[in-house]
């Protein structure tokens, strides 16, 4: 007899159910999703020790008849696919067939089903994927799946189980982004009998994030959308100050079906560069709608996985959207723009006649300052009232304060005027009245014999002299009253640090960084009035004018009605 043999049909089903139930957040995401494609406008989940002994989904969907209920046990059956057409035009969440009998497979199950029409229902019961007796019963309309000692017969899978808070925060995590999803449905978790959590049904998905996410989402979160060709984007984006150390607060959705995507992912990432810190992850939430024949959800038996034909106009849409957002700076526009603790939903990101960039407070009232570019004529509303530490200015409205970090804001307006001289060709240069000589390491000599064009682009113009000395004969503009020889070493050494492959044509970014930061005002440096003034109009004309490069806030607003809620008049 030959090595290669047939399996027995329970060894197949257990290995089927390992790729469909990984935890008990699996099953319970497995049942509400058929609910869901029942048309079920209430969901309740009910959990003992966090999923491990028992759990059950309870709808109000349009049930089955004692045929369907038997039939959907089986494996690879099922009412939303057909034809091989169809998984190409997959709109339901459900449709390979194998949730219920996967979950049957390594449980004890129980399923209580009736459809409206019907007087009486259907009682199956399951265990380690046997059927053991079906029969009529009464039940209302809808159905109801219970499953008890998940993984009973499989204890290798029952041993890499997390503890019961482990689980327990995985079940609510599922059903909070299918409740964001949903907003027209309720879903409501018990554990043990207490209620954990409870989703009403909401008319709009400002409340909903609210109460998925938590109050301290609340007034921080702002609304976006863009549309290319068939890919519609929306969703909501908070701020840059409302960041997490993990990647748990970016939510993705294709079709209304949560994923897991990397190139999703980094196109958040992307649309918040620059605004938040590298090791920071911004709180998103992302709706993607794009052809159900443009994307492939058939990629894993979980379904958290999918494929996109068009990959690269996916990830542009999505980077473009929440950008385009974010340069408004909503979150800094007067108090009256945002009603309560609400999200604004009715957020229009793109209204007609506004200008590109926001600011906290209006600017009424002309003055003229003298600027690093001369003589200027601007508006301001704002009274300069002085420094803190010689770091910070303090600047006075009608409508509050503003604190501004006079090194983060200089930054910025550096930052964004480097990458604008850059795009057009490059840097602004200074050429030096008698050229220096710089030697360097043998390493660090390859690299900018390697890269001489580029580096002379960011206005670094040098010749070499030998194996390993270069003439530098200009400097950028921005560091001739600073030490640029001491900021091309550093640059120097950042591309070092990218090893064999660094390629400044793509990897600029964190160089200009280096420029800006060094060629911008210092904390503990006195500033006059009008330099202070100077320097806030320059940050009002910046794309993205409340954060640093590195992600740090430029200012900070104190407004009116949180002044007096300080002195307590409020």
């Amino acid at each position: 007899m030959g090595k290669i043999k047939s399996l027995p049909p329970e060894i197949i089903a257990k290995i089927a159910a390992g790729e469909v139930v990984e935890r008990p957040a699996s099953v319970v995401k497995e049942l509400i999703e058929n609910a869901l494609d029942a048309g079920s406008r209430s969901i309740k989940v009910e959990v003992q020790a966090g999923g491990r002994k028992f759990i059950r989904v309870t709808d109000d969907g349009e049930g089955m008849s004692s045929e369907e209920a038997l039939l959907s046990l089986q494996r690879y059956t099922t009412s939303k696919i057909a034809r091989i057409e169809d998984l190409f035009a997959i709109q339901t969440f459900g449709f390979r067939g194998e949730a219920l009998s996967s979950i049957a497979a390594v449980s004890r199950m129980k399923i209580i089903s009736r459809k409206d029409s019907q007087l009486s229902g259907v009682e199956i019961k399951m265990e380690g994927g046997t059927l053991l007796g079906s029969e009529e019963t009464g039940c209302p309309p809808g159905t109801s799946v219970e499953v008890r000692d998940l993984f009973f017969n499989v204890p290798a899978r029952l041993k890499f189980l997390k503890t019961l808070g482990t689980e327990l925060g995985q079940i609510g995590e599922v059903m909070a982004k299918i409740a964001l999803a949903n907003p027209q449905t309720q879903f409501q978790l018990f554990h043990e009998g207490r209620a954990l959590a409870h989703y009403p049904v909401r008319d709009d998905l400002s409340s909903r994030i609210v109460e998925a996410l938590g109050k301290e989402v609340a007034g921080k979160m702002f609304f976006y959308r863009s549309r290319n060709g068939g890919v519609k984007v929306t969703g909501y984006a908070g701020e840059p100050g409302l960041n997490r150390p993990n990647g748990r607060g970016i939510y993705l959705f294709v079709n209304r079906r949560p994923v897991r995507d990397r190139l999703l992912t980094h196109a958040v990432m992307e649309s918040y560069r620059n605004l938040i810190p590298k090791d920071r992850y911004p709180v998103a939430l992302l709706f993607l709608e794009v052809p159900p024949s443009e994307v492939d959800v058939n990629v894993h038996p979980s379904k958290w996985e999918v494929k996109f034909s068009d990959s690269e106009t996916v990830h542009r849409s999505v980077i473009r959207s929440i950008r385009e957002m974010l340069e408004r700076t909503p979150w800094l526009k007067p108090s009256s723009v945002q009603k309560g603790s609400e999200l604004r939903e009715s957020f229009d990101p793109y209204p007609q006649g506004e200008e590109k960039s926001s600011f906290p407070f209006s600017w009424p009232q002309t003055f003229r300052v003298e600027s690093r570019a001369g003589v200027q004529e601007t508006t301001s509303s704002f009274s300069f009232l002085g420094q803190i530490k010689q770091t910070y200015l303090t600047f006075a409205s009608p409508e509050g304060l503003i604190l501004v970090d006079q090194h983060a804001a200089h930054e910025r307006i550096l930052w964004e005027k480097l990458l604008e001289k850059f795009s057009q060709g490059g840097v602004g240069k200074q050429p030096l009245l008698l050229p220096e000589v710089m030697d360097l390491p043998a390493d660090e000599a390859k690299i900018v014999e390697d890269h001489l064009a580029d580096l002379a682009r960011m206005g670094f113009e040098m010749e070499p002299s030998g194996r390993r000395t270069f003439w530098l004969k200009s400097t950028p503009e921005i560091l001739a009253k600073r030490e640029p020889i001491e900021t091309l070493k550093e640059m120097i050494n950042e591309i070092s640090s990218w090893g064999g492959d660094a390629d400044l044509q793509r990897s600029f970014d964190p160089l200009l960084k280096i420029m800006a930061c060094r060629g911008a005002i210092q904390a503990s440096r006195h500033m006059g009035r009008e330099e202070a003034q100077a320097l806030l109009a320059d940050l009002q004309n910046c794309n993205s004018p409340s954060h640093c490069p590195h992600g740090r806030p430029t200012l900070l607003k104190i407004g009116l009605a949180e002044l007096e809620k300080m002195f307590a008049r409020r």
